[in-house]
């Protein structure tokens, strides 16, 4: 409190805290008379300014962020699933009744992006935003990748190392980076999308044996959110993807995170850090606070859309080179049939690696291909499946960062 003071000027004072386990075990001892059961208690308690929301998800934490706003306080989230669902109504309340709504934990945790692209790249127009915002899968490949481990096994890891959640759905499955892009590119761009409007795919399907061979191939295997825009087309979605090894993405190991921004006029901007934890988000919260306590005024809803007929590509229509597994069976030909299904489907192989058959008598066959459209390439490996090699294909992206 004293450093806040010194360095800001901001005199912060915690008056009451609500928690349904005020009893629970702390690394900070904070005074049980200041703990209440009911955060309406805080919400409407007229000796309050500002509200701290870290509850999650999207019911009871809406009441809250609402009740708050409704009683003339600021509220500070971290937040990303009640802003992706429920910002469009945050903000417009926010701004009927005079009060800020501080995010900056939301995305990238500790990493100060939000006020980065509000305020230090506002002179900018954003042309593009790609890295990795979920630790905890960013964590699972790196262990599969450096330790051979299987997905499963670098999960159980996540989990006890306390980087992923006892239900990690969210993080494997890309629903939480993708809720994260979707405040980005509001940020960036002036339009609110929901998520079914994104492409969004997971992590759990990859292998080491996938990874090796992105290695081999001079690549890495990463969970990237990717955003751009594209002949008034916003081109957005969340998946794991091959990104060249010499990349600054492809350095990003463990929990950290990395978002790379492109600005018209600053060129491309790099945004490293922490993305999670409980000290990373907590120092983004404090930011959040101290800027509203020195009456720092931004704007409480998303900057408007400049470019009217933005929209969101439709799935399947983006174009990206490609890297397919096929697990063939040894037999004269079979390549050949593979080479073919791609080639009907105007996809154009790059290179070819045709390991020696295992146990099972299945050959792994691995394709890099050209540029070529998302919806070619399912359709493609759905044929493959159908016609030729009778299990699914590993099909990823190759990320451009």
């Amino acid at each position: 409190k004293a450093i806040i003071r010194n360095r800001t000027g901001a005199d912060i004072a915690i008056v009451r805290v609500a928690d349904i386990a005020p009893a629970r075990k702390r690394p900070v001892k904070i005074p049980r008379p200041l703990f209440t059961k009911d955060a309406r208690e805080i919400t409407r308690d007229p000796k309050i300014d500002i509200v701290i929301e870290l509850i999650g998800g999207t019911t009871a934490a809406g009441d809250i962020a609402l009740d708050t706003i409704k009683n003339g306080k600021h509220l500070v989230t971290a937040n990303k699933a009640l802003l992706a669902h429920k910002g469009g109504q945050i903000f417009s309340a926010a701004h009927a009744a005079g009060v800020d709504v501080g995010f900056e934990a939301s995305v990238a945790g500790g990493i100060p992006l939000i006020r980065s692209l509000r305020e230090g790249l506002c002179a900018n127009n954003i042309l593009s935003i790609h890295g990795i915002m979920n630790g905890t899968s960013n964590y699972i490949l790196h262990k599969m990748s450096s330790e051979g481990k299987p997905f499963r096994q670098a999960l159980a890891e996540a989990k006890r190392e306390g980087y992923a959640e006892a239900d990690p759905s969210f993080d494997i499955n890309g629903t939480d980076s993708a809720h994260k892009l979707l405040i980005l590119i509001a940020l960036s761009w002036g339009t609110v999308f929901k998520l079914r409007d994104l492409t969004v795919e997971g992590i759990s399907d990859i292998t080491p044996a996938d990874i090796s061979y992105a290695k081999e191939l001079g690549y890495a295997v990463k969970p990237l959110a990717s955003a751009r825009v594209s002949g008034g087309m916003v081109e957005a979605g969340v998946y794991p993807a091959l990104v060249e090894a010499g990349s600054q993405i492809a350095a990003v190991d463990g929990a950290f995170n990395a978002v790379r921004v492109e600005g018209d006029a600053v060129g491309p901007v790099m945004f490293y850090g922490m993305g999670a934890g409980m000290m990373p988000t907590a120092s983004a919260v404090v930011s959040d606070v101290v800027r509203i306590a020195r009456s720092e005024k931004v704007l409480t809803t998303i900057p408007a859309n400049t470019e009217k007929s933005l929209k969101m590509a439709p799935q399947g229509g983006v174009s990206s080179g490609f890297y397919a597994r096929f697990d063939a069976e040894d037999k004269p030909g079979t390549l050949g049939r593979i080479s073919a299904a791609l080639g009907k489907a105007g996809i154009s192989i790059r290179s070819v690696i045709q390991k020696p058959h295992g146990p099972a008598k299945k050959v792994p066959v691995v394709i890099m291909t050209r540029p070529a459209p998302e919806s070619a390439m399912v359709s493609a490996a759905a044929e493959i499946r159908k016609r030729i090699i009778k299990t699914p294909a590993v099909v990823l992206r190759i990320g451009s960062v």
